[in-house]
C-alpha cells in the first residue's frame, strides 16, 4: 500500500511540471485553437495532447470500452487512434464521440462520414460537461475517457468523470480511461472510485507495454495500466 501511495505521489508531482511549463488555456481558446497534426503527434497550444506511441495503450482501453457492446461513448477524440479500434467491433452498435477542440472535432466528423466505418457515429462538439446531458442515463454499454486536462486542477479528471460514467452507464457497463498509472491503482485513486459509485470488487486492471520516445514530455515508462470498471 506505501509503495502504491508513493507511486501516486511521484506521477501526480511530474504530471504538475510538466502542466507547470505551459500556459493554462482559456477554455473558449482551448476549444477555437489550431490543432497541429504531423501523423505522430497532436499538439494543441503547444500542449502535447496525443502521440502515436500510445496506439497499444488506446487498443486496450477500446478492448475494454467495448466489451459488452451496443453504444459506446469516447470522451476525447485526438488523433483518432482508439476510435478506430472502437468503430471497429463488432459488437458496437452506435458510437458517441464527445470532442472539444473545434479542429480535432471536425476530424471526427470526417471519420464519421467514411462510408467505411462499420457503425454510426455521432460527433458532439463541446466540453464534455455541456454536452454530456444529450447522452442519455444508462445508455451506454461502454466509455473510454481521454479528455485533455485544460489546467493543473484536472489533472485527475477522470476521477472527476467517475461519477458521470457511472451514471451513463448500464448496468453491467464498462468505463475505462488514460489512467496516468504505471501499474496499479494508487490509494486516493481508488478510493475516488468508490465514492463515484463503483463497486471495488468490480474495479480491476490491466498492464500494458509501451514504447515512448526519449523526448516525450508526458510519460517515461514503459507501462501503463488500463483501468477496467464495471458498473
Amino acid at each position: 500500500m506505501e509503495r502504491a501511495r508513493d507511486q501516486e505521489r511521484r506521477l501526480r508531482e511530474e504530471l504538475r511540471g510538466v502542466y507547470a511549463s505551459f500556459d493554462a488555456p482559456d477554455r473558449h481558446a482551448w476549444r477555437r485553437a489550431p490543432a497541429v497534426m504531423d501523423g505522430h503527434t497532436l499538439k494543441i497550444l503547444g500542449h502535447p495532447v496525443m502521440e502515436d506511441w500510445e496506439r497499444p495503450y488506446m487498443a486496450r482501453l477500446a478492448d475494454i470500452a467495448t466489451r459488452k457492446g451496443g453504444q459506446v461513448l469516447e470522451v476525447g477524440f485526438g488523433m483518432g487512434i482508439s476510435g478506430g479500434y472502437v468503430n471497429a467491433s463488432p459488437s458496437v452498435t452506435r458510437h458517441l464521440i464527445i470532442e472539444a477542440n473545434h479542429d480535432v472535432a471536425e476530424l471526427a466528423r470526417g471519420f464519421a462520414a467514411d462510408p467505411e466505418r462499420r457503425c454510426s457515429v455521432v460527433v458532439l462538439e463541446g466540453l464534455w460537461e455541456d454536452v454530456i446531458d444529450q447522452v442519455e442515463d444508462g445508455s451506454c454499454g461502454g466509455i473510454l475517457y481521454d479528455a485533455y486536462p485544460l489546467d493543473e486542477s484536472e489533472m485527475t479528471m477522470h476521477l472527476r468523470f467517475a461519477a458521470t460514467a457511472y451514471r451513463k452507464l448500464e448496468p453491467g457497463g464498462y468505463f475505462t480511461y488514460y489512467s496516468d498509472e504505471v501499474d496499479g491503482y494508487g490509494p486516493e485513486h481508488l478510493r475516488a472510485l468508490v465514492d463515484a459509485g463503483f463497486d471495488e470488487r468490480n474495479i480491476a486492471r490491466e498492464t500494458v507495454p509501451v514504447s515512448p520516445p526519449p523526448d516525450c514530455q508526458y510519460w517515461r515508462y514503459g507501462t501503463i495500466m488500463a483501468p477496467i470498471l464495471v458498473k
